[in-house]
C-alpha cells in the first residue's frame, strides 16, 4: 500500500479510540461527533483491509491487527507533534498549542496561578488540558498525547519519560469536626478501628503510600470506601461517614487532623513528567519555567 493513500485524520482518530477505549470518549477528545469518529475508523479499516476494533457494547478493544498498528500510529503522532513544535518555535506570533495532562489535585489546587499567568503571558497559545488520575497522566506523556504532565510521582515511571519532583506532601489523618468534638482526646487508632476509611482507588501511588502506612501502624479499618479524587474524599469525610488521609491543604472548618502517635505519617511526591527523546518544545519549556517560579512548597 502507498502510505500517501492513508488519511492522517483517520489514523489519529484510531489512536484516540485506542487510548480512550470508546468512540464517545474519542469524540469528546477530538471535539467531533461520535458518528464522525465511527465513520473515520470504518474508512480506515476499509483502506487497510483490516478489522481494527472489536465492539463490545459501549466499549471497544483492539483486534490483533489493531494492536500491531498502534505503535506505528503513536510514532506518527510524535512526528506530527515535532513538526508542530518546529513551526511554533519559528512563528512570529508566538502562538501554538500546548497539551498538558494533569492530575485533578495538581490542576485544581497547585497549578491555577501558573495556568492563569501562562494564559496572560501567551494569549495566542491554546492550552489543551486533560484531567486524569496520576498514572494515566504519566501514560499520556509516554504515548505522546501530552507534552507535559503534573501529577503524583510513582517510585518508578519506566521508559520514555523522566520526572522532576517539585513538592513533597504529608498525608494527614482527618475526621469530621463533630466526631472530634464528641471525643476530643481520641487519636487515629481509636477512630480508625470504628469508622470506615475513605481511600483513593487501588493501583495509584497515593493509595500505595497509605496502604504501607496502615501496615506499619497495624491498623485495619472496619470497612473501606474507595473514591478516585481527593476533593471527593474530603467532602465525604466532612460528612462524618468515615475518616481519610489527605494533604494539609484540605484542613478546614469541618475537617480536623487527628493525632498519630504510632508511626510516621505517609507522604507523596508531586511534580513534572517530561518525555524523553523528543524535540524540545518551547511552549512546554516556557510553562515549566513559569511553574517552577510560582509553585512554592
Amino acid at each position: 500500500m502507498n502510505p500517501a493513500q492513508l488519511d492522517t485524520q483517520q489514523l489519529l482518530t484510531f489512536l484516540a479510540v485506542a487510548n480512550s477505549g470508546s468512540f464517545s470518549a474519542a469524540a469528546a477528545r477530538l471535539h467531533i461527533s461520535q458518528p464522525a469518529v465511527s465513520k473515520r475508523v470504518s474508512l480506515l479499516e476499509q483502506r487497510l483491509g483490516l478489522p481494527l476494533f472489536d465492539r463490545l457494547g459501549q466499549r471497544v478493544v483492539l483486534t490483533h491487527q489493531g494492536e500491531r498498528l498502534l505503535p506505528a500510529v503513536r510514532d506518527m503522532q510524535r512526528s506530527l507533534d515535532d513538526i508542530a513544535t518546529v513551526a511554533a518555535a519559528g512563528a512570529e506570533s508566538g502562538g501554538g498549542r500546548l497539551s498538558l495532562a494533569l492530575s485533578h489535585y495538581c490542576g485544581l489546587h497547585l497549578l491555577p496561578t501558573a495556568l492563569e499567568q501562562f494564559s496572560i503571558r501567551y494569549p495566542d497559545v491554546l492550552l489543551d488540558l486533560s484531567f486524569h488520575d496520576s498514572e494515566r497522566a504519566i501514560e499520556s506523556v509516554r504515548n505522546g498525547e501530552a507534552a507535559l504532565a503534573y501529577a503524583t510521582l510513582p517510585p518508578r515511571v519506566g521508559d520514555g519519560v523522566r520526572t522532576h519532583a517539585l513538592r513533597e506532601e504529608t498525608m494527614v489523618p482527618m475526621i469530621a469536626r463533630r466526631h472530634r468534638a464528641s471525643h476530643p482526646e481520641d487519636d487515629i487508632l481509636r477512630h480508625g478501628e470504628r469508622l470506615p476509611l475513605i481511600l483513593p482507588a487501588r493501583a495509584t501511588s497515593t493509595r500505595a503510600s497509605i496502604d504501607r502506612w496502615l501496615d506499619d501502624c497495624g491498623l485495619t479499618p472496619p470497612a473501606v470506601i474507595e473514591i478516585n479524587q481527593l476533593d471527593s474524599i474530603a467532602v465525604l469525610a466532612a460528612t462524618g461517614v468515615g475518616w481519610a488521609l489527605l494533604p494539609e491543604t484540605f484542613l478546614r472548618e469541618d475537617l480536623v487532623a487527628l493525632a498519630c502517635p504510632a508511626c510516621a505519617l505517609p507522604s507523596r511526591r508531586l511534580g513534572r513528567i517530561e518525555p524523553l527523546g523528543r524535540a524540545p518544545n518551547p511552549l512546554a519549556e516556557a510553562f515549566m519555567a513559569l511553574v517552577d517560579d510560582v509553585w512554592q512548597p
